[in-house]
C-alpha cells in the first residue's frame, strides 16, 4: 500500500513538471520589439514610445558594457526584434557583435546612436532623447508625430531637471573644491561644478608608477575626493588612493538602476548628486 501512494505521488509530481514546461515552451520568449545597448538608451525609448514598443536591454547598467557576457535569451530576442539600439561606441564591442552575429536576423535594424559626452549631464541627455525620437519615428512612421511630441516634452523636463539638480550643486558651494575621478565620469563630474586635477582609467590598466604620479597631483593640489565610476569595477584602487591622499573616495552611475532605486534617468542623477555631496560633506567634517 506505502509503495503505491509513492507511486502515485511520483506521478503527480511528473504531471504538474509537465504541465509547467508545456505552458513555458507554449508561451516562448519575451516578445521585444526594440533591443538596447544600455539602461540609458532604454529609458528614453520606453518614455517617448510610452508602452507603443516593447524593449529590452542588452546589458545590466550595474556592469562595463565591454566586458558584459550577453545572455542567450537576449540573443533570442535579438533573432526576432524590429531594431537594437546601441551607443556609438559600442559598434564595435566584440560582445556585442557576437550577440548580432549569433541573433542570425538578416532584417535587423541596427541604429548607433551618436551623442557626445556624458548622457547623465541634462543637455546630452536631452540631446539623445531628440535623436532617438527621429530614428523610432524613421522605423515606425505611423507613430512618428507622437515621439516627436513626447520627445519634446520630455527634453523640456530633463532640462529643468538639470536646472534644479544644479542649483541645488551651486548652493553646495563647489567651487574651488578639487577632486580626480575615473574618465568616464569626469564629463558629469565638471558639469557638476568641481575642480577635476586628473582623470584615471579602468583600475586593471593603471601600473604602480601612475597610480603614484595621481597620488602625488592629488595631495599637491588638495584634492577633497576621489570619484570612482560603479560601472569600472572593483574600488579598491580608488579606495587606496582616497586614504593616501586624505581624500574621501565616492562611486557614482553612468547608467540608470546602476545604483539601488535609480530606474530612471531623474533618480540615477539625484543619486549620484546625494553621493557626492554627502562624500564632500564628509571630507569637510574632517578638515574644518
Amino acid at each position: 500500500m506505502r509503495r503505491r501512494i509513492l507511486i502515485g505521488v511520483l506521478v503527480a509530481v511528473i504531471v504538474v513538471v509537465a504541465v509547467v514546461f508545456l505552458v513555458r515552451a507554449q508561451q516562448g520568449p519575451l516578445s521585444v520589439d526594440i533591443m538596447t545597448g544600455s539602461s540609458l538608451i532604454t529609458n528614453i525609448i520606453q518614455d517617448v514610445a510610452d508602452g507603443k514598443l516593447e524593449t529590452g536591454t542588452l546589458i545590466p547598467p550595474g556592469v562595463c558594457p565591454g566586458h558584459y557576457d550577453i545572455k542567450p535569451s537576449h540573443i533570442v530576442a535579438l533573432a526576432s526584434c524590429r531594431a537594437l539600439f546601441i551607443h556609438d561606441y559600442q559598434a564595435n564591442f566584440q560582445n556585442v557583435q557576437g550577440a548580432i552575429e549569433a541573433a542570425e536576423n538578416p532584417d535587423l535594424i541596427i541604429v548607433a546612436v551618436n551623442v557626445t559626452g556624458n548622457w547623465m549631464v541634462p543637455s546630452v541627455q536631452a540631446e539623445a532623447v531628440s535623436k532617438i525620437a527621429q530614428i523610432l519615428g524613421e522605423i515606425d512612421p505611423e507613430n512618428a508625430a507622437y515621439y516627436r511630441e513626447r520627445a519634446t516634452d520630455r527634453a523640456q523636463a530633463i532640462l529643468a531637471k538639470g536646472e534644479e539638480v544644479k542649483n541645488r550643486l551651486q548652493g553646495a558651494g563647489l567651487e574651488g573644491v578639487k577632486v580626480i575621478c575615473a574618465e568616464m565620469q569626469q564629463g558629469f563630474v565638471r558639469w557638476a561644478g568641481f575642480d577635476v586635477v586628473a582623470t584615471y582609467g579602468r583600475p586593471e590598466d593603471l601600473t604602480p608608477a601612475q597610480v603614484q604620479e595621481l597620488i602625488d597631483k592629488a595631495r599637491g593640489a588638495g584634492v577633497a575626493l576621489v570619484i570612482d565610476n560603479l560601472q569600472s569595477g572593483a574600488t579598491a584602487t580608488s579606495e587606496t588612493m582616497a586614504q593616501d591622499i586624505g581624500a574621501i573616495q565616492v562611486t557614482i552611475s553612468n547608467f540608470p538602476g546602476g545604483l539601488e532605486n535609480t530606474k530612471t534617468w531623474e533618480k540615477a542623477i539625484d543619486k549620484n548628486v546625494d553621493l557626492l555631496l554627502d562624500a564632500l560633506n564628509e571630507w569637510r567634517e574632517q578638515h574644518g
